[in-house]
């Protein structure tokens, strides 16, 4: 009878400790990584999703607050092109991408302004001006080193998209030159 008693009792705890590990299934460094973007995605939710999603390299829904103009929420869908990243990968890309949309003034994005800065597309400021961004998982997924992606905020658009073009000789060069 005690051998039967212990035997239940053993029973009992494993499956409450399954049960415990089942509810609490968040991994501690996602957490940690998480609780410094949290208005880089607008809530908790969205961004432990999105830690996880850029971990695993798989979609993730981004669910924002209705508009004051829409009944319904907006949902924002962001695929990175990255594959699988490692903790530090992840959070480098939220920095970068926090960094790059706080260069225009932008502290709390939207899920479209966030689907820009890390996947590639264009910003609307309040301002009205329109701001393209390469992509911060698009660019880390052609292979460019993070500091590659950092300096980019750096370069103005205008520069960068010019063709570049020898100057012409002049003909004081081509006298300097001899």
């Amino acid at each position: 009878m005690k051998r039967a008693m212990q035997t239940l009792t053993g029973s009992l705890l494993i499956s409450i400790a399954q049960l415990s590990a089942a509810q609490d299934d968040r991994d501690p460094t996602a957490l940690k990584i998480a609780s410094g973007f949290v208005n880089l995605a607008g809530s908790e939710d969205n961004i432990l999703a999105l830690v996880h999603a850029l971990r695993e390299g798989i979609a993730v829904r981004l669910v924002y607050p209705e508009p004051a103009s829409s009944a319904t929420p907006e949902v924002t869908v962001i695929d990175p092109p990255t594959g699988r990243m490692s903790w530090n990968d992840v959070r480098m890309a939220l920095m970068l991408a926090r960094d790059a949309l706080a260069r225009y003034g932008i502290s709390h994005p939207t899920g479209e302004q966030l689907q820009a800065v890390l996947t590639g597309g264009d910003v609307t400021l309040p301002s009205g001006r329109i701001v393209p961004f390469r992509g911060v998982l698009q660019m880390r997924a052609v292979g460019m080193n993070w500091g590659g992606i950092a300096a980019e905020r750096y370069r103005r658009p205008e520069v960068t998209n010019r063709v570049h073009s020898p100057a012409p000789e002049t003909p004081l060069a081509m006298k300097l030159s001899r």
